[in-house]
């Protein structure tokens, strides 16, 4: 089972965001497991990583940006991401990507989706691992940003899509 949703909001705050996030998680999950929304709890764990208390088994991830919130849920690990997409970063491209991603990235039609499109997989797997970006984000290496995403790992799956002004990305654990 893998779920992931996501809502076009107006321009909140980011305290607002985060409750927007968390309560599309909620209802969504309310949704799928015939559950009131009242009945489910969100925490946080030691890393900052959302979990539903009460429900074994399910893995949630959720993300918010400028005029978006997404959440995701599954039976094994996953980790969703979004970011509007401005223009590409060369510094932080040198630190999380690797040379041949930079290369994927000067050789594509919209070098700037295709930078974002490329960060929210990354920081999607950061997530579902577990240690958003105290991790090592070169670890993972991308080799194309079109769906099927192709990658370095066996171990997870990976979609990405352009949704109006936003970059999102999913990772689940295959």
């Amino acid at each position: 089972m893998y779920k992931y949703f996501f809502e076009e909001t107006e321009l909140l705050s980011p305290k607002e965001q985060s409750f927007a996030a968390h309560s599309l998680l909620k209802r969504s999950l309310a949704e799928h497991f015939g559950l009131d929304v009242n009945d489910i709890t969100i925490k946080k764990d030691s890393n900052g990583a959302p979990f539903v208390e009460g429900i074994d088994g399910v893995f949630v991830s959720i993300t918010h940006t400028k005029g978006m919130v997404a959440c995701a849920f599954a039976d094994s690990r996953v980790g969703v991401d979004a970011e509007v997409i401005a223009t590409r970063r060369k510094s932080v491209e040198n630190r999380v990507f690797t040379l041949d991603e930079s290369k994927l990235l000067d050789s594509s039609e919209d070098e700037n989706a295709a930078f974002f499109s490329l960060w929210t997989l990354k920081e999607s797997w950061l997530k579902a691992i577990g240690t958003g970006f105290a991790g090592n984000a070169k670890e993972i290496e991308f080799y194309s940003v079109a769906n099927p995403v192709s990658s370095n790992s066996d171990t997870f799956s990976f979609f990405t899509e352009i949704q109006g002004d936003c970059a999102l990305s999913v990772c689940i654990e295959s």
